[in-house]
C-alpha cells in the first residue's frame, strides 16, 4: 500500500527491517518521573513474534531515504475470553520516530492496513501508559475511519524485590498446574492459553502446596533475550529517592541511569482464595529465590490480587486498557488477567 503523495510506503515488515525498527525504539522512552526505554533488542521483529503465535508488523518507509519512520502492529495469540479460547490481537501501538511525528499524518491509512491483517480476530485490545496523554486524547476522541477505543479500566505494573524467605516454596514441580489453568485462569479474560510463548522468557515455576494441592504459584521468566528496560533518568521526588538505600526499607534498589535493568517477570500468579498473607509471603519468598534485582507483575483493577500488591512495598506505573473496535466487535468483560510479560 502506498500513500497518495508517494512520499511514504506502508508495507508489512520482515526481519530485514530490524535495524530501522530498533532505531525507533531507541529514540523513545516513558514519560514522567521514571524515564525508561522499552527495547526489543537485538531483533525487534522476532521479539514481537515471540509474544504470541504470530505478529503482524507494519512499517512506514520514507521513499526518498528508504528510512523506516514508523512501526506498529499486533501480536496474535489464543487467549481465554469469557471462558472460551479465542483468537485475540494485542495492538502494540504505533511508534513514530521523533523527527517525523509532525510530518507523519497518515494514521487512517496505517490503521486500515493493520485491520486487513487482524480482522479475523474477534477481540482486539491495547494499552497505553497513563503518562502518554497525547495518545489517550487521540484514543478517546471518536474519529472518522478510525477504530473505536473503549476504555475498559486501569492496569498497574508493580516492581518489587526486597525478598526474604517467609515460607518454603517448590521450584519447577508443575504437577497440577494444567488443571489450575483450566479451572482458574480460563475464567479470566485475556489470559494466554499457552504459557510456553517465548516472550515469557526462560522461566521457572514456583509454588506452595498443601495436602498436595497448589495453593500459590507463579512463573518467573528472564525475557531479556527479547525485551529490555533501560533506565535513563529519574525526575521529581524519585530523583532524590533514587539515591537512598531503598533496599534497607524493603523497596527495590533503584537502577543506575543508563543501565539495563536486570528484571524478571511474573506470570500466572495464583493464590488460593486470594489470601493476602499467603500472597505476600509467597512473593517475598519467590523474590528471595530469584536472581533478579527487580520483579514485575501486572494486574488489572478488578483482579483481586492487585489490591494485595497495593499493600506491598512496590514501585508502580499505570496504563489504560482499551478494546479496539472497527466494526462493533464483541465486548471484553469479566475479570481481566492480562500478563505483563507479553504486552
Amino acid at each position: 500500500m502506498s500513500f497518495q503523495n508517494d512520499k511514504y510506503l506502508l508495507r508489512p515488515a520482515d526481519s530485514s527491517d530490524n535495524d530501522g525498527i530498533r532505531a525507533i525504539f531507541e529514540s523513545e522512552s516513558f514519560r514522567g518521573n521514571l524515564d525508561v526505554k522499552f527495547l526489543r533488542n537485538p531483533a525487534p521483529y522476532e521479539s514481537f513474534a515471540a509474544d504470541g503465535e504470530m505478529a503482524k508488523v507494519i512499517v512506514a518507509v520514507e521513499r526518498a531515504t528508504n528510512r523506516i519512520v514508523a512501526v506498529g502492529g499486533a501480536v496474535i495469540r489464543r487467549e481465554f475470553v469469557h471462558g472460551r479460547k479465542e483468537r485475540c490481537a494485542y495492538l502494540t501501538g504505533l511508534k513514530v520516530h521523533p523527527e517525523y511525528r509532525r510530518k507523519f499524518i497518515y494514521l487512517k491509512q496505517a490503521y486500515a492496513e493493520l485491520y486487513e491483517h487482524i480482522k479475523d480476530c474477534p477481540f482486539k485490545y491495547t494499552t497505553v501508559l497513563d503518562s502518554n496523554v497525547d495518545a489517550i486524547r487521540m484514543f478517546e476522541k471518536k474519529r472518522k475511519n478510525m477504530p473505536t477505543y473503549t476504555y475498559l479500566g486501569h492496569y498497574t505494573t508493580y516492581c518489587f524485590h526486597g525478598g526474604c524467605r517467609k515460607i518454603q516454596i517448590e521450584k519447577d514441580h508443575m504437577d497440577g498446574f494444567q488443571e489450575l489453568l483450566d479451572r482458574h485462569f480460563s475464567k479470566q479474560s485475556l489470559v494466554p492459553c499457552d504459557y510456553e510463548y517465548k516472550g515469557f522468557g526462560k522461566k521457572h515455576f514456583y509454588c506452595v502446596r498443601k495436602d498436595n494441592e497448589i495453593v500459590a504459584c507463579c512463573f518467573v521468566g528472564d525475557q531479556q533475550e527479547t525485551k529490555q528496560y533501560k533506565m535513563c533518568s529519574y525526575g521529581g521526588m524519585l530523583k532524590m529517592v533514587s539515591h537512598f538505600p531503598t533496599k534497607l526499607f524493603g523497596y527495590p534498589v533503584f537502577p543506575k541511569p543508563d543501565s539495563v535493568i536486570n528484571h524478571g517477570v511474573i506470570s500466572y500468579l495464583y493464590v488460593k482464595e486470594n489470601d493476602k498473607k499467603l500472597c505476600q509471603d509467597f512473593l517475598q519468598s519467590v523474590a528471595a529465590e530469584s536472581p533478579f534485582s527487580l520483579l514485575l507483575w501486572g494486574g488489572f483493577e478488578n483482579n483481586p490480587l492487585s489490591s494485595v500488591l497495593d499493600e506491598m512495598k512496590t514501585i508502580k506505573y499505570g496504563s489504560r486498557l482499551y478494546s479496539v473496535d472497527w466494526e462493533g466487535e464483541t465486548e471484553i468483560q469479566g475479570v481481566i488477567g492480562m500478563e505483563a510479560a507479553v504486552l
